[in-house]
Order: C-alpha cells, then structure tokens, then sequence
C-alpha cells in the first residue's frame, strides 16, 4: 500500500484524490489492531497480485507521520495544512520540480523529525543549524570549553581521547564547574599498560596432550591443540559464565569445552501442517523450513530468519516452556497464536 500512496505522490497526485478511506473496525489494542489488519485483507482478498498489500499484514501498524496531519509554516504562502507528512513531501516536491530542484528524500525527511528538527527545516523550507560539535560548556585546566574539537586544538589531543576523558569525569559525578581534565581511568580493570597496570593474569589451562605436563598459557595451549587462541579464550568465557569456576572442573570436561565447544543448541520440534514433525536445533530447524519452497508457502506470515529467531526468543519462559503452539505462531504457521499477548506459552 506504502508503495502505491508514493507512486501517486510521484506523479503530483494526492492521497484524498486517489484513494478512498473506509472504517472497517475500530480497536484502542494495538496488539488486535494487527490481528484486524490481517484479517482483513485475507478476507478481501487485498494482499498482490490482486491489491496493493505486498505483505499478509499484521507486522506493523505503520508510520506515525503518515497517519498525523501536519501543519507546514511555508515562507511564501503562509501556513500550510497536510493530512500527511508524506503529502507535505510531494507537495513541496512539486514546487522544487518547477523550480529545477531536486526532490526530497522522504526517508532523509523522516530521519530528520526523529532527530528533532522542526517541519519547516525537514522540508527545507528553512536553514537547520547543525549543533552535533556543541556541547554543554565544560571546564578543562582552568578553561571553559563549548565542544571537543575546541578543546582538542588547544589541548593537542586526539578528539576521541578528550570525548572519553568528558565520559569519565560525567559518570564520576562532576558537575559543569568542576574541572574534567583529571585522569579518571579505573586502575585494575583495564587490560592494557602490561602486569601490574590493569592487566589480567595469564590463564593457567591443561596441557592438551601430556597429563603429568604443567599447566600452559592460553596462547601455548592455542599453538598445540591447533584451536585458535581467540575461540579458547571466547571457550573459557563462555565456562566461566556457565560454570563459574572452571578451573574446578575436571581435566577431561575442561579438555573436551576447549577443543570442541559446548553443545549450545536449543533444541526444538515443529509439527507441520500435514503433520510432519521437525525436529533440531534452532537454526537447522529454520534453515529446513525457508528452503523448502512448499513449506515457505504454506505460511501465512512469511517470516524470515531473524524474524523467526526474534519471536522465539520473545515467547514468555523462553527456552524452557516452549509449547508447540508458540513454536508454530514463531515460524508463522499460527498468525493467532501469540503467546506473547494471550500468554499460551506459559499455560
């Protein structure tokens, strides 16, 4: 539908003129309002090749500036009333065409609102001032700056340098008086200056084949086992998380969690319309289900991988307390399952 409203404003039309507005149901829940919206369309027949919906709907409630009119302080014809943003965009189009300049970008227009400009400078109608380089004025050796690129000339630091020395001495309390260019770094915490400067002691870890050897650094286990050091290092955290004190464990379960990892999957089951079961871990389950083209088309919402991973992990007691019905409404089999709203998956 978004597409069709733009085609219409391409060509110098407007919405009202185009398009006809019926109320076919009213709700204040925007979680119903989806439900409605699907419905609908399924009902008549509206989703392509035979209508302007591209999607089965039910995602989205769409853009706030398209549904709000807005009123548009023109510098030569006064006040101006829209019933959209997007309107206000092709009308303002329409006079840059004739002008021979080029139309806005309605994206760029929007990104702007967000940012908090006013609908005149979104439009261009009126110059914005752009005050990313302004800051609160803030004090530095006795000076008083209004932005880092300021400071970083007088001072000679790096602009990302003085941006970090500001963070520290704000998450330290320090008020807009008080002088930001103490070194604040938290000794002890960071990993870097070398022993006895922050840095972490070496990790002591199993020698990987000699039992009676003595225990190595990560980098020497890294080099004989043939594991890269980053993923015995990423093996040991993800132990330290898990078990939190690894170090407990016994050689051959430490030994097995750094050469070869953890069985980390999620396992799941999805039973199928014709009533085939699927069963494995999450992204294998995903993966067998878009690849299929009769499966993919069997789905009233057609939702991809992200989208799928993101409603599972949406569903109430995720991953313990997935029920089949939460695993069907995740993949799109059941658009009118959401446990996320009617609390199936917790029942």
């Amino acid at each position: 539908m978004a597409e069709a409203i733009r085609a219409v404003h391409a060509q110098g039309g407007s919405f009202d003129a185009a398009f006809t507005v019926e109320v076919l149901a009213e709700t204040a829940d925007p979680d119903q309002a989806r439900q409605l919206e699907r419905a609908w369309i399924a009902r008549l027949g509206t989703a392509a090749p035979h209508g302007f919906n591209l999607m089965p709907g039910g995602s989205s409630l769409g853009g706030p500036c398209n549904a709000m009119p807005v009123a548009v302080m023109h510098p030569s014809r006064g006040l101006l009333n829209f019933p959209s943003l997007m309107d206000a965009v092709a009308a303002i189009d329409a006079d840059r065409a004739v002008a021979g300049v080029a139309p806005l970008s309605l994206s760029g227009v929007y990104a702007r609102r967000d940012l908090g400009w006013t609908i005149e400078q979104a439009l261009e109608l009126t110059p914005h001032r752009d005050r990313r380089g302004e800051r609160v004025p803030f004090r530095w050796h006795g000076r008083t700056y209004q932005s880092l690129r300021e400071l970083a000339a007088a001072e000679g630091l790096r602009v990302d340098t003085a941006r970090s020395k500001l963070s520290r001495a704000r998450r330290a309390g320090c008020a807009a008086t008080d002088d930001m260019a103490a070194d604040r770094r938290c000794k002890g915490t960071h990993r870097t200056g070398g022993v006895g400067r922050g840095r972490l002691p070496p990790l002591s870890l199993p020698h990987p084949t000699d039992p009676d050897a003595d225990d190595v650094n990560a980098g020497v286990f890294a080099r004989l086992s043939g594991v890269p050091k980053a993923t015995v290092l990423t093996r040991y955290q993800r132990l330290r998380r898990d078990v939190l004190d690894p170090d407990g464990l016994r050689r051959a379960t430490l030994l097995a969690a750094l050469l070869h990892g953890l069985d980390r999957r999620v396992v799941i089951s999805l039973t199928l319309p014709d009533g085939q079961v699927l069963r494995g871990g999450v992204r294998e389950v995903v993966r067998r289900v878009l690849d299929n083209p009769n499966l993919d088309r069997q789905r009233p919402e057609r939702l991809g991988f992200s989208a799928i991973r993101r409603r599972l992990r949406c569903v109430p007691g995720w991953p313990e307390k997935l029920t089949p019905k939460a695993i069907e409404w995740a993949f799109g089999f059941r658009p009118d399952a959401n446990p996320v709203r009617t609390g199936d998956a917790a029942a």
